[in-house]
C-alpha cells in the first residue's frame, strides 16, 4: 500500500504518495501529492490512511487496463474520510419516516431536503361535490424516480461499460444543468417543453462558468439568470449539438428503462448538420506560424521538454491531434512497406482514439526526417523509454495531451496568436486548407487527418498499403514555410538525463 507523506506547505496540510515504478509510464509522473484541507494530527493522519487504501485500488485498476482518476479517487477518499452522516431514522410531523439514510456528499444534502420537502407538502384539498369522494392518498415521489437518481445510475452504466472518463465526464457536466434548468422531477413526467426550455436556457451558459470564484454557491438559474445580464458570447455550435446528444443518450437510457415510450425530443427540429472540427477554430495564418517557430522564441520555450520541441512540428506535419501525438509510444514509430511513420492506435496503456477514422498510419514527413526525429526516437530506445514523451501525465484518464494543451496555448499567446479557440487544434486545419489549396484529394487528406472516409467506409487494414504512396506524395506538397529547429547533441544532453 502506497505510504503517505506529509507536507507543510503555504496553502497547508498536504499528502504525497509515491507512485509505483510499474505505472510511471502510465501516471506520468514519480508523485501524487493532494491538499489535505485539515491540521495535522490523527484525523488528518486517518484521513492519509484512507486515501492510501483508496489509491492502492486505483493503481490495481491502472494494472489491469482500466482507466481511472486518480485525483477524483484521492479526493473522495479525503471527503469519505473528513464527513460522513448516517441517519438511523428521521420522523416528520406528518408521519412520514426515512430509515437508515445515508448523506456523503453534496449532492446526496441536496437530494435529502428534496425528498422532505416533497414529504411535507400539504395533500390537495378535495373539492366540493354532491357525492363524498375520498380524497385519494398524497403519493410521495420515490427517489428511484427521481431525474437526479437515474442520471447516477446513467452515469454509472457509463463507467461499467469502459466509456472515456471524458465521456463520462461531460455527460455529468450536460446532465446537471439539464436537471439545474427543469428541476429535479419525476423521469416519468419529462416533456418535449422542459428540453426547449433546456436548450433555451443552456444557449446562455457561460464558458468555464463552473470554474470562476464568482459563481460559487450559485445554482445553475442563478449563473444563468447572471450572464443573461451581462451577456457574452454564446456556446459554439459544437458545444450545443454535444448538449443535445448527451441528452438524447440519458433520454434513451429512460425509454429503455421504460419511464416512458415515445422520446420528449422526437418533435424537436435538430440544428443542421456540420463538421464538429469545422467548428472548433481555424487554420493558422502565414505569419501566426512564423511567429510561433521564430527561431530563438522557440528554441528558449522548447528547451526544457522534448515535448514541447517535437510535439508542435509533428502537429504541423502530420495534422494529428494533440492527445493523438502526445500518447505515442516509442514503437508506435515504425517502417511499414518502406515508409516510416506514425501508427496511431489504441494498443498501449492510456491511449485512446477518438472514432474508428483515428486508427491510422501516417507517414513521417521529410521536413521532420531532416529535423533528426529519427535520431531522438532511437535515443528514446536507448534511454529504455516505452512513451515517446514520458514527461506528460495522465493523472485523470482523459489522455496525455492535456498539459501540452495548456502549455502550447499560453506560448501562442505570448506569441501573439490570442484569438478565442485557437491552439494546437489548428495544426489540423492548417494541414487540411493547404493540402485542398494543394490539389490533394479529400479521400487522401482524410487517411493522413483521420476524418471519416465518403460514405463511412474505412479500409481492411488500417495501414492500407496501396494507397502509402499517395499520402507520402500529399505530405510532400505540404508547405509550412517556416524554420525548423534541428535536433542535437544539446537536446540530447539535457533530455536524456531527465528522469
Amino acid at each position: 500500500m502506497p505510504k503517505p507523506l506529509f507536507l507543510h506547505r503555504p496553502a497547508g496540510l498536504y499528502v504525497r504518495f509515491r507512485v509505483p515504478a510499474d505505472l510511471l509510464g502510465i501516471v506520468g509522473s514519480r508523485f501524487l501529492v493532494r491538499p489535505l484541507k485539515m491540521v495535522k494530527g490523527d484525523h488528518a493522519r486517518l484521513v492519509a490512511e484512507t486515501m492510501a487504501v483508496a489509491l492502492s485500488q486505483a493503481f490495481g485498476s491502472l494494472r489491469k487496463g482500466e482507466g481511472v482518476d486518480l485525483k477524483k479517487a484521492l479526493d473522495a477518499a479525503r471527503i469519505a474520510g473528513r464527513r460522513d452522516l448516517t441517519l438511523g431514522e428521521v420522523s416528520l410531523p406528518n408521519g412520514v419516516t426515512f430509515r437508515n439514510v445515508q448523506i456523503d456528499t453534496p449532492a446526496d444534502q441536496r437530494q435529502f431536503r428534496e425528498l422532505v420537502r416533497e414529504a411535507t407538502q400539504p395533500a390537495p384539498v378535495a373539492e366540493t361535490s354532491p357525492v363524498p369522494v375520498a380524497s385519494a392518498p398524497k403519493t410521495i415521489p420515490k427517489k428511484e424516480g427521481l431525474l437526479s437518481h437515474q442520471i447516477s445510475v446513467h452515469l454509472g452504466d457509463l463507467e461499467r461499460a469502459k466509456r472515456e472518463k471524458k465521456t463520462v465526464l461531460d455527460s455529468r457536466h450536460t446532465l446537471r444543468l439539464f436537471v439545474g434548468i427543469v428541476g429535479d422531477k419525476q423521469a416519468s413526467a419529462l416533456n418535449a417543453d422542459d428540453c426547449r426550455l433546456f436548450f433555451d436556457e443552456v444557449a446562455f451558459w457561460p464558458r468555464n462558468a463552473s470554474k470562476q470564484v464568482e459563481n460559487a454557491g450559485l445554482s445553475v438559474r442563478q449563473i444563468i439568470a447572471k450572464a443573461k445580464t451581462a451577456g457574452g458570447e454564446p456556446p459554439a455550435a459544437h458545444t450545443l449539438s454535444k448538449h443535445r446528444q448527451r441528452l438524447s443518450v440519458f433520454i434513451n437510457f429512460l425509454m429503455d428503462n421504460d419511464h416512458f415510450q415515445k422520446s420528449p425530443l422526437k418533435g424537436i427540429a435538430k440544428a443542421s448538420k456540420f463538421d464538429a472540427e469545422d467548428d472548433t477554430g481555424r487554420a493558422f495564418t502565414q505569419p501566426e506560424l512564423d511567429a510561433i517557430f521564430e527561431p530563438v522564441a522557440f528554441a528558449q520555450w522548447s528547451a526544457k521538454y522534448p515535448h514541447r520541441f517535437w510535439a508542435p512540428l509533428i502537429g504541423l506535419f502530420s495534422g494529428a491531434r494533440i492527445t493523438e501525438v502526445c500518447q505515442l509510444y516509442v514503437d508506435d514509430i515504425a517502417t511499414e512497406h518502406g515508409v516510416p511513420g506514425f501508427h496511431i492506435r489504441k494498443s498501449k496503456p492510456g491511449q485512446k482514439l477518438k472514432n474508428k477514422s483515428s486508427l491510422r498510419f501516417i507517414p513521417i514527413a521529410q521536413p521532420l526526417l531532416d529535423a533528426g526525429f529519427m535520431a531522438f526516437v532511437e535515443d528514446m530506445k536507448s534511454a529504455e523509454q516505452e512513451r515517446l514523451f514520458p514527461h506528460l501525465p495522465n493523472h485523470d484518464g482523459n489522455g496525455f495531451g492535456r498539459q501540452m494543451s495548456r502549455q502550447f496555448s499560453t506560448y501562442i499567446k505570448g506569441r501573439g496568436v490570442s484569438d478565442s479557440g485557437m491552439g494546437f487544434h489548428a495544426f489540423r486545419h492548417t494541414m487540411a486548407t493547404r493540402l485542398d489549396r494543394a490539389g490533394v484529394g479529400h479521400g487522401t487528406i482524410a487517411r493522413i487527418t483521420g476524418h471519416g472516409l465518403s460514405g463511412g467506409v474505412l479500409p481492411k487494414f488500417y495501414i492500407d498499403a496501396p494507397s502509402l504512396p499517395e499520402r507520402v506524395a500529399a505530405l510532400a506538397k505540404f508547405e509550412a514555410k517556416v524554420i525548423l529547429p534541428k535536433y542535437g547533441s544539446e537536446q540530447r544532453t539535457q533530455w536524456m538525463r531527465m528522469k
